[in-house]
């Protein structure tokens, strides 16, 4: 930027350059001939301000300024007075700094026009000026019918593969019937079974022959007598090896339906890396793509824990907002159906909780994974605090709540005298209205301490995450996040020892003292 300052301005190099000639040339390039060749092709070259119509043109005045919005200089012999070829308005010198190929009736062309100088707006709104994509071509069709040679080759020998082992597995599961033979036993029929095995194997795909292939062509080993045997696919009868390091070949076994048995039949197959790959391929990807890593299947798991939870929250409120009304006792009914919604509740936190320490501590080697596993859990915990409150305010609630029926009428009193501290200051009913007053001053203390002891929960948990927080930052080394959380970490420490001395400060003694002193009958 301080390099850019000490530029002179484009005005200024105007002026230095104006002797030079800074635009294109429509010439061509002289050859290295005699000087009567390269004086025919200069006579050839035509003049662009001849040749290019000026019918357009604004006509020139003794008080013209620049056309340009943001210039409105006077123009003249200090900043020039130029036509522009296309647009044919004045400008200065400044604002005509710019060329562009163009037709004899002054029109874009860029291929056969001629360079002519026109102002900044002709040449900026010309066609591709602003074109971000450039040249397009479709090759689409092309990359199509490409693909589809590949394509249909592809389909063609998975079909043929297909059909070969159809064919192979119905004549394992259905073999025909052996011929009887009278001179066999035990021995000859084993061998017998297994002779007609290979028959039916090679009748479905034609063995290449053991002596024509002396490596596998896979791994390219050399094949031997008896350590290292040859085997043959069953698909495409192609000698491959066995060796499980390699996995040329492997035994696959399939499950065949048959007509004689309800069960089915399993089948060994034995088959080569390529056909099992050509056969399986697809199904091994769709199966791929559906498999999920155990990150994504806690994080799914965590997901639908808090979506039964939003889900039963509004339906706990309701309960609660019923439980607290002071003018409509709850019934049995909905005490019971509010502990059993609490409950439920309860075991769905205790299990988002746990759904969420396992995401935490699920195993990996990525640095910006664990952080993220990190993140997650810190936001289950804000979410636990967050709703877990309503579930602590419950048992004060269902202590303090009672059922139709079952507690002391709130209509009036046995003489007919309304109950409440008002009505007995009415009726000059000391002993009533102290009686109330010791009451509420209880209930107000047992308020304020329960709102205490909730705010005291949430500080020592934030404590404790805190402290998880600085060990972590701490093992990865990072002083500068330990600093900070420290410094969070001692203002948690100082609120909570305020709310401690709240609560202590609280004086049951002296509001049960005064309670019981003013209930005691006056001496006569």
């Amino acid at each position: 930027m301080v390099k850019a300052k000490k530029f002179q301005p484009l005005a200024v190099l105007n002026q230095k350059f104006k002797g030079l000639d800074v635009f294109e040339s429509n010439e061509p390039p002289r050859p290295l001939t005699p000087a009567s060749n390269a004086t025919a092709v200069e006579r050839a070259t035509p003049d662009p301000d001849e040749v290019i119509t000026r019918t357009h043109w604004q006509r020139h005045g003794p008080s013209d300024l620049c056309s340009d919005p943001a210039c409105g200089r006077r123009l003249g012999t200090a900043n020039g007075k130029v036509n522009c070829r296309k647009c044919g308005r004045l400008f200065c010198d400044e604002h005509t700094m710019y060329q562009m190929k163009l037709s004899r009736s002054a029109q874009h062309e860029p291929v056969r026009g001629l360079w002519c100088r026109v102002c900044e707006t002709c040449y900026k709104s010309r066609d591709g000026y602003n074109d971000r994509h450039g040249f397009e071509q479709d090759l689409t069709t092309d990359f199509e019918a490409f693909r589809r040679k590949t394509v249909n080759k592809t389909l063609l020998e998975v079909s043929r593969l297909e059909k070969r082992l159809t064919k192979l597995t119905q004549l394992l599961a259905n073999p025909p019937p052996e011929p009887i033979s009278n001179s066999g036993g035990l021995l000859w029929s084993i061998s017998g079974a297994r002779n007609q095995r290979k028959q039916l194997e090679q009748s479905v795909a034609t063995w290449e022959d053991d002596a024509n292939v002396l490596r596998c062509p896979f791994c390219q080993q050399e094949f031997s007598t008896y350590t290292f045997r040859r085997h043959h696919c069953r698909l495409c009868g192609r000698v491959v090896c066995g060796d499980p390091v390699t996995d040329c070949s492997q035994e696959i076994g399939l499950h065949v339906a048959t007509e004689k048995t309800t069960d089915g039949v399993n089948v060994d197959i034995r088959m080569c890396k390529e056909c099992r790959s050509t056969v399986f391929g697809r199904r091994d990807f769709a199966a791929t793509l559906n498999q999920k890593p155990p990150d994504v299947k806690a994080f799914e798991n965590l997901i639908q824990f808090e979506a039964g939870i939003k889900s039963m929250l509004p339906r706990f409120q309701r309960l609660l907002v019923v439980l607290q009304d002071p003018d409509k006792p709850p019934s049995p009914a909905q005490l019971a159906e509010a502990s059993r919604v609490r409950k439920r509740l309860t075991e769905a936190f205790n299990q988002y909780n746990s759904a969420a320490r396992r995401l935490r501590d699920l195993p990996t080697q990525s640095p910006t994974q664990q952080q993220l596993q990190k993140a997650i859990f810190q936001q289950a915990t804000n979410f636990l605090h967050i709703h877990m409150l309503p579930l602590k305010s419950l048992p004060q609630v269902l202590k303090h709540a009672t059922a139709h029926g079952q507690g002391p009428q709130r209509v009036g009193s046995p003489n007919g005298r309304p109950n409440g501290a008002l009505a007995s200051i009415k009726f000059n009913d000391i002993e009533a209205a102290s009686q109330a007053s010791s009451s509420s001053a209880v209930s107000a203390l047992e308020a304020e301490e329960k709102v205490l002891r909730e705010n005291l929960i949430v500080l020592e948990e934030q404590s404790f995450l805190i402290k998880e927080q600085i060990a972590d930052a701490s093992k990865r080394r990072k002083f500068d996040e330990v600093s900070s959380l420290s410094q969070n970490l001692e203002d948690l420490g100082k609120e909570i020892d305020q709310v401690q001395g709240q609560l202590g400060q609280l004086d049951f003694a002296s509001a049960y003292s005064n309670g019981i002193h003013v209930s005691t009958p006056p001496a006569k």
